[in-house]
């Protein structure tokens, strides 16, 4: 036994090979000796490495079964040729024949709606409708003596925010919802929106994103 050595990762990039190989038709395992890989496992176990050596002795393993059904699959086979062979020896009618043929062949898939001339006659409708062409216009600009609905107020913005600032200090802090009235309608509500993110970016407002509360700095 070899002491301290580790050759599982190998031995399974191995048996992965092997069933790469079987998959892509290249090998059958009836082909293939196993022996060596479980003389590979024995001989390199030792108890330094047998929780590594677990998962690959059970690859080896799934692969010792998979021949098994390749060779239980093989001798199935044998067993079918001989039936058959025994079975025209038997020398059957030839109603018989045609009937073991006829359940051989597959019945083509045939949907009237999905059928080919079904398809070319789509085709050549498609080919000699004409369809009018999608004309893109780019829009006109008029203009308009609405008011816009977010129109700046008449007081400078600084000013208006100043003001606001000293409306809610005195609430502060408080969680982000409470510096809003609960009466405020939809454009005031956005002004002082607006207002409170420029009070952060200034620094005279603080913000705690784990308990979501507005302070000032120092309280």
């Amino acid at each position: 036994m070899i002491e301290n050595k580790d050759f599982s990762e190998s031995i399974s990039q191995k048996i992965k090979e092997i069933y790469d190989k079987v998959i892509r038709g290249e090998l059958s395992l009836l082909d293939y000796e196993l022996v060596p890989i479980f003389n590979e496992l024995k001989d390199s176990l030792s108890t330094s490495n047998i929780n590594n050596y677990s998962k690959t002795y059970i690859e080896a393993c799934n692969l010792l079964d998979t021949k098994f059904e390749e060779l239980k699959a093989l001798l199935n086979s044998f067993d079918e040729e001989k039936q058959f062979k025994e079975y025209l020896e038997s020398e059957p009618s030839d109603q018989e024949i045609l009937y073991l043929f006829n359940n051989c062949w597959i019945k083509t898939f045939d949907l009237s709606i999905l059928s080919y001339d079904f398809i070319e006659a789509s085709k050549e409708r498609l080919i000699h409708e004409k369809y009018t062409p999608i004309i893109i216009e780019h829009l006109k600009k008029e203009k308009s003596n609405d008011k816009f609905i977010l129109e700046l107020p008449k007081h400078k913005f600084t000013e208006k925010l100043l003001e606001f600032f000293e409306s809610v200090k005195d609430k502060l802090p408080c969680s982000f919802y409470e510096i809003f009235d609960e009466d405020l309608d939809q454009i005031v509500l956005y002004q002082q929106f607006v207002y409170i993110l420029h009070l952060l970016q200034l620094g005279k407002i603080q913000y705690q994103a784990e308990t979501n509360t507005l302070y000032i700095l120092g309280d």
